[in-house]
């Protein structure tokens, strides 16, 4: 199973915006992920057409995702 972690925010124009991680730290808690969204927003790096992409968080989720190969 292939475990990754969304990390959803909205834009400056309220717009919904996800960050996938891939391969994550499967031990995160909720305080140390919200400190890392917190850090994404306020470098400000992000920007599409003139507005920061990340303005503010939303909610954060790990997923698992099973594949069965049947032939």
């Amino acid at each position: 199973m292939a475990k990754k972690l969304y990390l959803y925010f909205t834009n400056e124009d309220e717009q919904p915006t996800t960050i996938l991680v891939q391969q994550p730290n499967q031990q995160l808690d909720s305080a140390a992920v919200r400190r890392f969204m917190e850090k994404v927003i306020a470098i400000g790096l992000f920007e599409h057409k003139g507005q920061k992409k990340y303005a503010h968080i939303k909610g954060a989720r790990y997923v698992d995702k099973k594949t069965e190969i049947l032939l």
